[in-house]
């Protein structure tokens, strides 16, 4: 019996004595945290990687496996992962995307994980634009803002000026039509860009109210301008229906004088139209000097679905850190979300020939004195495709100004008093 007994004692400990071996000095066990990023392969593979070793070598319990969306398909991948409850640890959205998943309540606080000294790291016009219902749902990355990009030898051939604000590219675009037979402006639609134009034109958008703050004579004034655009001949007829490529397109061919893009645009074109680069001259977005310039924002996010919430924000204060963000931003045409950053020497305009380096300077400018325009809005895509509705609907003539600002407003009041989906 004794022998039995001791048999039975054996096996019952074995998984207890193989459960401490692990546990012996020089063993380990892990943390892992999965990591999504959008479109940032290849071309930062080595940085990413790397990364990932210096922040596993100061924190040896975490492993970060790293994953890379394409920028296409992150919405629906990231939307099933938390339906399917298999999200990411850490993923790379922007603030709009971010807020729709914070609607639902979806994502972490990072206020409740980040301490006081870390948070102020961030530029705090930028660090606001994660809020969403008196409630921070996540961590800013990367920043973009838009410079003007003149074609120099078109404003010559035209004898005008380079627009200062919006509300001149109406008249000057009409000037270099009629001259030239070339376009000025190429307005987005497939982008935030006429709700900007809303806030730079004067108006005022708040998630705090209802019809989220928008005022109908502001829309009034901001439909005129789009209007005027597209009657003075300085729009040409496709940006109704065409991206932001298009833009670039015409730009690139010598068929638009202006082109308003964030400065990696530069080293687009450098590469597909030399020749253009010597007639380009640079200068800040319409409407800088009066301090209103938007910046886009990329940032971190934790799912609350995460098992790890504390460490997955350990990794995502470290590589949004300003050193880590200064060594990114030497790789690739971003500015980093983080003023200290920008003390680098790297930063500097050392060559004022350089056309890239004047983008970069009056990028850096616009974002130490411009904002986040947008704040997150609930239901956004739909706030957004009704507001270029309307813009388009009164360009062509199809509505009134004042039918067009009725609808826009009704639309977006509606919106703003519904339930959450």
């Amino acid at each position: 019996m004794k022998r039995k007994a001791l048999l039975v004692l054996i096996v019952i400990s074995m998984p207890a004595f193989f459960s401490q071996l692990l546990m012996k000095p020089g063993s380990k066990t892990f943390t892992e945290i999965e990591f999504w990023t959008m479109q940032l392969s290849p071309i930062l593979d080595g940085y990413i990687t790397s990364s990932i070793s210096e922040f596993e070598a100061e924190y040896p319990n975490i492993k970060v496996k790293w994953v890379d969306v394409a920028w296409a398909d992150m919405e629906r991948k990231i939307l099933s992962s938390v339906a399917g409850k298999t999200a990411p640890d850490v993923a790379n959205l922007n603030p709009q995307f971010s807020s729709k998943l914070a609607e639902f309540d979806a994502l972490s606080d990072p206020t409740e994980y980040l301490d006081a000294e870390s948070i102020s790291l961030y530029n705090p016009s930028v660090w606001e634009s994660n809020k969403l219902n008196e409630s921070y749902f996540g961590v800013p990355w990367y920043l973009s803002t838009s410079v003007a990009i003149f074609n120099r030898s078109i404003f010559e051939a035209a004898g005008v000026s380079f627009p200062a604000s919006l509300e001149q590219i109406p008249a000057i675009g009409r000037e270099i039509r009629r001259t030239t037979g070339k376009y000025t402006y190429f307005p987005s639609f497939d982008s935030g860009e006429p709700l900007e134009n809303y806030v730079l034109l004067g108006g005022h958008i708040s998630a705090e109210v209802p019809g989220f703050g928008l005022d109908e004579a502001s829309v009034v004034e901001l439909l005129s301008y789009y209007v005027a655009l597209y009657e003075s001949g300085a729009v040409p007829p496709s940006a109704l229906i065409e991206s932001h490529q298009k833009a670039v397109d015409l730009f690139q061919s010598g068929e638009l004088a202006m082109l308003l893009s964030g400065m990696q645009m530069l080293r687009t074109i450098e590469l597909n139209a030399p020749e253009l680069v010597k007639d380009i001259v640079i200068r800040a977005h319409p409407n800088a000097d009066q301090g209103q310039t938007n910046i886009a924002a990329m940032n971190l996010v934790v799912p609350k679905q995460s098992a790890h919430p504390q460490a997955a924000f350990d990794f995502v204060a470290f590589i949004t850190s300003p050193k880590k963000q200064a060594e990114m931003a030497k790789l690739v045409p971003i500015l980093p979300s983080t003023p200290k950053s920008l003390r680098d020497s790297f930063f500097d305009l050392t060559d004022t020939n350089d056309k890239f380096q004047q983008a970069r300077a009056a990028s850096i400018e616009q974002i130490q004195n411009g904002r986040v325009l947008l704040p997150p809005l609930r239901k956004y895509s739909r706030l957004r495709t009704s507001f270029v509705l309307q813009i388009q609907k009164a360009m062509i003539g199809e509505v009134s100004l004042q039918t067009a600002a009725d609808a826009l407003v009704r639309g977006w009041k509606n919106i703003s008093e519904e339930a959450d989906d």
